[in-house]
């Protein structure tokens, strides 16, 4: 019997070391999963403008709130290219995430929610004073969202245009002048450190860059 007691004790304490390892690398692999979702989302974004000579447009929401997660991305195919305009219906300025509606010749692609626990963040992004090795250098990435707004829902979008090429929008649905490239950083609350999308303009590449997580 104390044989039988003991392997028992010694295997319950296993299993909370088992869980509770298991808990501190769930927050991590969540993360992991959405940036490499996010990432083959907004490749994907480009790939269907080059192929079909449409602007394709990923909107992100970081404020959105759904059943089970903060923050919603939605790509858009804009085939009447007028996503933009100020009296266009629907336009990028007062679009619902929620209902996620297409024009006459627009198409809803992809509805992405994050996770539970991922959100769009740090504040600082990739780090206080962080910035991108040249000649990437003007591209801002000491902000979780450097094309959203700072107001309100927060808003933001990446244009692709027939070529490839990437360009910005803010909440008010103008393009951001002179931007190099825009970058969006996802955290989560668990895990130190985040995972940063950045986005070329010239080019419209997209790369990863990952501190801590």
């Amino acid at each position: 019997m104390v044989e039988v007691m003991t392997v028992v004790g010694i295997a319950a304490v296993l299993a909370v070391l088992a869980y509770s390892s298991f808990s501190r690398l769930r927050p991590r692999a969540r993360l992991a999963d959405a940036t490499n979702e996010l990432v083959a989302l907004v490749h994907g974004a480009r790939q269907h403008a080059l192929a079909t000579g449409n602007d394709v447009v990923v909107m992100v929401f970081p404020q959105y709130a759904g059943p089970d997660s903060t923050g919603r991305v939605v790509v858009y195919e804009d085939g009447d290219f007028a996503l933009f305009g100020a009296t266009s219906t629907p336009n990028f300025a007062g679009y619902d995430p929620a209902v996620a509606v297409a024009g006459p010749r627009g198409d809803v692609l992809v509805t992405y929610d994050l996770p539970r626990t991922v959100v769009v963040g740090p504040a600082t992004g990739a780090g206080t004073g962080t910035a991108m090795p040249a000649p990437l250098s003007g591209i801002p990435i000491d902000v979780d969202c450097s094309f959203c707004a700072t107001g309100g829902d927060r808003r933001g979008a990446i244009r692709f245009d027939a070529r490839g090429r990437a360009s910005f929008f803010s909440g008010n649905g103008l393009p951001i002048a002179n931007q190099l490239g825009g970058t969006l950083s996802l955290a989560a609350p668990e895990v130190d450190g985040q995972r940063t999308l950045v986005v070329t303009a010239g080019t419209g590449s997209v790369a990863l860059r990952n501190r801590g997580g």
